[in-house]
C-alpha cells in the first residue's frame, strides 16, 4: 500500500507539479505515513508518483523552506524531527487550551450525525491498536478531531488549531514507543467521544485537556530518552 495519496497527481491540472508532489509530500508527513528520520529519495519518490525527479527536487526545497525535511549533503534527504523541547511544549501548550475550548463548544453543538462519527472513530481506533497499527491510528485521530473542530462551530478556532494539530502529527508517532500509550490513548478518546456526545461541557474540556497533556508528557519522555 502506498504512503502516498496517489490520486492527488493530475498532469492536467493548472497546478504546477512541483506543487502537487509538494502537497502528497506534506501530507505523508504531516500525517505520519513518512515517519521522522525516515531517509526519502528524488527517485523514490518519482517513480511512485509517476513523474520526473525535478518536480520532487523542487518540492523537497519547499519542505525545506518549511523544515518539514532536512537535506543534508553527502547524506541525503531526512524527515525533520523535533529540534528542542521547547518546540514541544509551545505546541502542546497552546494545543491544550484550544482542545479543551473545542471539546467544551463541541459538546453543546454537536449534532446526530457528528456522534455517530465519534462513535465511528472510536471503534476504528480500537481496531488499529488491536493490530498495531500506528499510522492507522494517527490517521484516525485526525479524523476524530476534525469532527470535534466542525462541532465546535467556530471558524477561528478551527484555522488555528489546524495548523497546531499539523504540526503535533509529526511527532505523533513517537508517542507510541511508550508501552501502554496506545491503549490510553483509546480510553482517552473514548471519554471524551462520550462527555461530548452526553453534552457535558465541563468534562468534556476536562477530558479533551487531559488527553492533550498526555500525549504532551509520553512525546516529551520519548524525545529526553532519545537526547541521552
Amino acid at each position: 500500500m502506498s504512503k502516498f495519496n496517489l490520486n492527488a497527481i493530475d498532469s492536467y491540472s493548472y497546478e504546477p507539479l512541483r506543487k502537487q508532489v509538494y502537497n502528497v509530500l506534506r501530507e505523508a508527513i504531516l500525517k505520519g505515513e513518512l515517519m521522522i528520520g525516515e531517509k526519502i529519495t528524488e527517485m523514490e519518490i518519482a517513480d511512485e508518483l509517476s513523474v520526473s525527479r525535478t518536480p520532487v527536487r523542487e518540492a523537497f526545497r519547499m519542505l525545506e523552506q518549511e523544515e518539514l525535511i532536512n537535506i543534508i549533503p553527502q547524506q541525503g534527504v531526512f524527515v525533520a524531527g523535533i529540534e528542542t523541547k521547547k518546540e514541544i511544549d509551545d505546541i502542546f501548550q497552546l494545543r491544550t487550551e484550544l482542545e479543551g475550548l473545542a471539546a467544551y463548544l463541541a459538546a453543546q453543538n454537536i449534532n446526530e450525525k457528528q456522534k455517530g462519527q465519534l462513535k465511528e472513530y472510536t471503534e476504528e481506533l480500537e481496531e488499529c491498536i488491536e493490530h498495531n497499527d500506528q499510522r492507522g491510528c494517527i490517521r484516525v485521530d485526525v479524523a476524530f478531531h476534525r469532527i470535534i473542530k466542525e462541532a465546535s462551530n467556530n471558524k477561528w478556532l478551527e484555522k488555528f488549531l489546524d495548523t497546531l494539530f499539523e504540526q503535533a502529527t509529526r511527532f505523533r508517532r513517537s508517542s507510541f514507543s511508550r508501552e501502554g500509550r496506545m491503549q490510553e490513548f483509546l480510553a482517552e478518546h473514548k471519554e471524551l467521544a462520550e462527555a461530548i456526545s452526553s453534552g457535558d461541557a465541563d468534562r468534556a474540556r476536562n477530558c479533551a485537556e487531559d488527553h492533550i497533556r498526555a500525549a504532551w508528557q509520553s512525546i516529551i519522555t520519548v524525545f529526553e530518552k532519545e537526547q541521552k
